[in-house]
């Protein structure tokens, strides 16, 4: 039998998990992470916009960050991702936009604000949901709305950023993509090193799709960087030109370190990942209206093989999905675990 709160510790645990990785790359929050991984903060934005609607205080203080250090977002890749994504979220972003335009950002993320001003309901919905719903929405004509995200179809108090996000450190464990395009810009050129950095080699249209750009664009970029010298090419198959760079000099430049000593990024196809949690979240709101403990365990097992393929791509460790050898009225209690052992990450003691 699928415990009522599941919904609420499958959340909980969720956003520890965001709040960790925005607290890794300057939001204000304690949670530091023991987590192997980079981070990408388009995809992690985009998947925030999405369950930040269920914790307010992390909603607003990415939006905080955003003000801080939105140059350091990457415009394409974020486009390349709403496209896949809902036309909520797409609205989302685009009202988030608009308000960093009025931060004074106008000319990074205005041709977005233009992408995402589409389909707008006639009627506003509340933006915080679920659990905050009564405490966000209770009253919320009766002070000053924000007019900005009314524009895109949703109404919340007005958005006043806390202006307690740091800056982001892009020389710190976690930060590997920040430091990279501190180096290279914010463009294509530091998403394809940090992709040759963390694989053995790759084909331009091997490398366009983990990074989530276009083919023609990470090919240009591959080309050019080819021309340092540090970047090198060989054939591999039938004539299949694929790129790669020497990582122990490359880790070693960066780190100023060791190579043996040094601690390197697992790379995650962040943008999988997140799209396979969304399903997560939209079976188990979906569930709720099912009685058959067979119809959910099903659902459950679907969607718990989308989330664990992507954990296995990323080869990190994680411990065994619950398979079909468990039975229906267990699975929801062996899902839980799973979620909570994956995303309710031990944090680290100061």
């Amino acid at each position: 039998m699928l415990r009522k709160d599941f919904r609420d510790i499958f959340l909980d645990n969720i956003l520890g998990f965001l709040w960790r990785q925005w607290s890794a790359i300057g939001v204000l929050g304690e949670a530091r992470a023991r987590e192997p991984w980079d981070i990408n903060p388009e995809a992690l934005l985009v998947f925030t916009l999405e369950l930040g609607r269920y914790e307010p205080r992390l909603f607003d203080e990415v939006m905080d960050w955003l003000v801080t250090n939105g140059q350091w977002i990457n415009i394409q890749k974020l486009r390349g991702i709403l496209r896949e994504s809902k036309d909520e979220t797409c609205r989302l972003m685009g009202a988030v936009s608009e308000f960093l335009s009025s931060q004074g950002q106008e000319r990074k993320w205005e041709n977005l604000t233009n992408l995402c001003f589409k389909n707008i309901p006639e009627e506003r919905e509340p933006l915080f949901k679920l659990r905050y719903a009564k405490k966000h929405t209770a009253g919320i004509r009766q002070v000053p709305f924000d007019e900005i995200f009314s524009k895109y179809g949703f109404f919340r108090a007005r958005l006043k950023p806390s202006g307690k996000s740091r800056e982001v450190i892009p020389t710190a464990e976690s930060n590997i993509r920040f430091m990279l395009r501190a180096l290279f810009g914010v463009g294509s050129r530091a998403e394809c090193i940090l992709y040759l950095l963390t694989h053995d080699a790759g084909h331009p249209s091997e490398v366009a799709k983990a990074i989530g750009l276009s083919v023609r664009g990470t090919q240009d970029a591959l080309i050019e960087l080819s021309k340092s010298g540090l970047v090198l090419t060989r054939i591999k198959g039938k004539r299949k030109i694929e790129y790669w760079l020497s990582q122990e000099r490359w880790w070693e430049f960066l780190s100023k370190g060791s190579f043996e000593e040094i601690k390197r990024p697992v790379w995650i196809d962040w943008i999988s990942l997140f799209k396979a949690l969304s399903t997560v979240w939209e079976t188990l709101n979906e569930i709720q209206k099912t009685k058959s403990e067979y119809m959910k365990s099903s659902k459950l097992r679907d969607a718990m093989e989308i989330v664990g393929n992507e954990f296995a791509r990323s080869g990190i460790d994680i411990p065994p999905i619950p398979g079909r050898g468990v039975r229906p009225e267990n699975y929801a209690k062996a899902f839980e675990d799973f979620i909570i052992r994956v995303f309710g990450a031990e944090e680290v003691k100061v």
